[in-house]
């Protein structure tokens, strides 16, 4: 036969216990005593842990999705990809019409629009007697520093030595088909790879820009310790963003064939220290 159970309240000394008895035998089963204060915290206690069960629900769980307003991590990353796409289109307008600027001054005037045609030269100065030749002091001073400077490693040793002491990665692994020319004005190497292949940072750092370039692509730049940037271009995808901390060897793009310059899938890179582009090969093995 199914028992059966009954509550009351019975008050004692202006505070409340909660008996369950058995229906059938009256023998007391279970009780509480109750009093405002420990109600209070029963409901205060149950009402935090709702809280925390539903937004570890909301953050943790596929079930956010359905929360109306919510953003889902694909249409985020679409829109992501739509903003560089408007960007890069913008910067192509910009170009277009700084194009049909120049050839409608080209078609009413003969000639294109320069440096010299857009400034306007100050009539208050004679600039027919300004003597721009070096002096002396400055040409010898200039010799100085030139012949100083012209054996000088240290810029090396402190690339090396900071290399050495710092774990650092391969940007991805392939064959370089173009080397570094600073003559040339090709201030990085070309590394051939497989398309789909991974890129990695070097060294950690933080990225300063990532974005769509038309010329080099998807790219990223990251500034390292030392006054130390390193340069990826060319890339299918890239998988960080501006102001993102990365870590040596972590994955921040994919090998691709974006942008003008370029006939093939391979990744652009480039090291500048402190402002001036250094030879990859130089401080790396690739």
């Amino acid at each position: 036969m199914k028992k059966k159970k009954s509550t009351f309240f019975t008050k004692l000394r202006h505070k409340y216990r909660l008996i369950i008895y058995n229906d059938n035998t009256f023998e007391e089963v279970l009780h509480f005593r109750l009093s405002r204060w420990n109600v209070g915290l029963v409901i205060v206690i149950g009402s935090l842990l709702i809280i925390i069960i539903t937004t570890f629900v909301i953050a943790y769980t596929p079930l956010r999705e359905y929360i109306p307003g919510y953003p889902d991590a694909e249409v985020l990353q679409k829109a992501k990809n739509n903003q560089l796409f408007i960007d890069s289109i913008a910067e192509k307008l910009q170009i277009q019409e700084k194009y049909l600027n120049n050839l409608k001054y080209l078609m009413l005037y003969g000639e294109p629009i320069t440096k010299q045609t857009v400034m306007t030269a100050d009539t208050t100065k004679n600039y027919k007697n300004l003597v721009l030749d070096p002096s002396a002091e400055d040409s010898a001073f200039r010799k100085k520093i030139e012949q100083e400077a012209k054996y000088s490693i240290e810029t090396d040793k402190t690339l090396h030595s900071f290399f050495v002491q710092n774990h650092y990665f391969t940007p991805t692994k392939g064959i370089i088909s173009n080397k570094f020319d600073k003559i040339q004005k090709h201030f990085g190497v070309d590394i051939v790879t497989k398309a789909k292949d991974v890129v990695n940072s070097i060294l950690d750092g933080y990225v300063i820009f990532a974005g769509f370039t038309s010329q080099a692509g998807y790219m990223i730049i990251i500034q390292h310790k030392e006054n130390l940037v390193s340069v990826y271009k060319h890339m299918e995808q890239i998988m960080v963003s501006m102001g993102d901390k990365v870590s040596a060897g972590k994955v921040i793009g994919i090998v691709g064939n974006t942008g003008e310059l370029t006939t093939g899938p391979h990744l652009h890179f480039e090291l500048w220290y402190k402002g001036q582009p250094i030879n990859p090969e130089d401080v790396m093995t690739f």
